[in-house]
């Protein structure tokens, strides 16, 4: 019993934090879709005739009702987040299909390079910081750790355009575009994994190189203990903390990042779609991949709370405390020492 009213006291803040995150981007950005200059609706309509057709006011009207935008800005704010209370993102102006659904049919492209691009990255991060570890002498070390930050000085579509010249168009390997073709998802992945790559390097790096001035470590090689056995059990689990707080973070990047990809490559997607909908000024588009982004990064986050007190028991009994009012354990003991 005590241990559930624990996980309780644990979970409950991070999912009070979930909801807030949720309801506070879905406000910021209704904030944003209506007040911005001109009217949403004529505008989309004008993007998608070529300013040529004349909608009378009966018309326009109903238009309005159909998607949403009837009634004033407070009206429309409770309407829509009643709406996205039972699951309906409303309907696409530009091209009257369901919101929803044009996400679902879209997402499963993104996830694929995000994942691929995701574990690309961390064996990047690892197998460069394991190499700098390992590396006999002092400028070589150096030398390994500068190589990853490059990932993040060079632009993404950049990027995709120098693998596309070379991995398509000399060697003919992978295709250039689309997102039907076996090995479609390679090119974009690559792309997208450099920088995210060189953002968890800089971490888990830095973690690593922390852990390892560290008494234990240093007891492990007066022992003679082989420098992979080291890596493994005593560094690898020290820089994990630090390393998954940045992996929740660069979800965020990842999916502002699909957009220049997926533009690039030609794929489609939520990055491609929001584009699209941008240029098309299709405020119910926008807002449901908005919300869908938001809803993605903050259960990322939430995971990665959790995840917390998996690896560090430390932080539930600090997350405990905390509610209590009262200082952990170990700093009671630190004091009275």
């Amino acid at each position: 019993m005590n241990a559930t009213l624990n996980a309780l006291r644990y979970i409950a803040p991070k999912l009070a934090q979930f909801l807030f995150v949720v309801l506070a981007t879905y406000t910021v950005v209704f904030l944003l879709v209506t007040f911005l200059p001109g009217d949403p609706l004529l505008a989309a309509i004008a993007s998608k005739s070529g300013g040529d057709t004349v909608v009378d006011p009966e018309t326009l009207e109903r238009m309005r009702e159909q998607y949403g935008l009837a009634g004033t800005p407070w009206e429309q704010y409770w309407h829509r987040l009643g709406m996205l209370a039972q699951g309906d993102l409303g309907i696409s102006i530009a091209t009257g299909q369901p919101v929803a659904t044009m996400i679902a049919r879209a997402l499963p492209n993104s996830v694929e390079i995000a994942a691929i691009a995701l574990v690309i990255a961390i064996i990047i991060a690892v197998v460069f910081t394991f190499l700098a570890f390992l590396a006999p002498t002092r400028w070589l070390r150096n030398l390994l750790l500068q190589i990853p930050p490059f990932g993040v000085a060079i632009p993404a579509f950049l990027t995709g355009l120098l693998l596309i010249s070379f991995f398509s168009f000399t060697l003919g390997w992978l295709p250039s575009s689309g997102s039907r073709q076996p090995g479609s998802a390679i090119l974009p992945a690559i792309t997208l994994a450099l920088p995210v790559g060189a953002i968890l390097f800089q971490v888990f790096s830095a973690a690593v190189l922390e852990a390892q001035a560290s008494q234990h470590v240093f007891t492990a090689v007066a022992k003679g203990v082989p420098p992979r056995r080291i890596f493994t059990a005593h560094l690898l689990r020290n820089a994990l903390l630090p390393t998954i707080t940045v992996l929740g973070l660069t979800i965020g990047y990842l999916a502002a990042g699909t957009a220049v990809v997926e533009t690039v490559f030609s794929r489609d997607g939520i990055g491609r779609m929001t584009v699209n909908a941008v240029l098309a000024r299709d405020v119910n588009v926008i807002q449901g991949i908005v919300l869908m982004v938001a809803a993605v990064y903050a259960t990322v986050n939430l995971i990665v709370d959790l995840a917390y007190g998996v690896i560090d028991p430390r932080t539930r009994r600090s997350g405990r405390s905390a509610a209590r009012g009262t200082q952990p354990e170990t700093s009671q003991k630190e004091a009275s020492a």
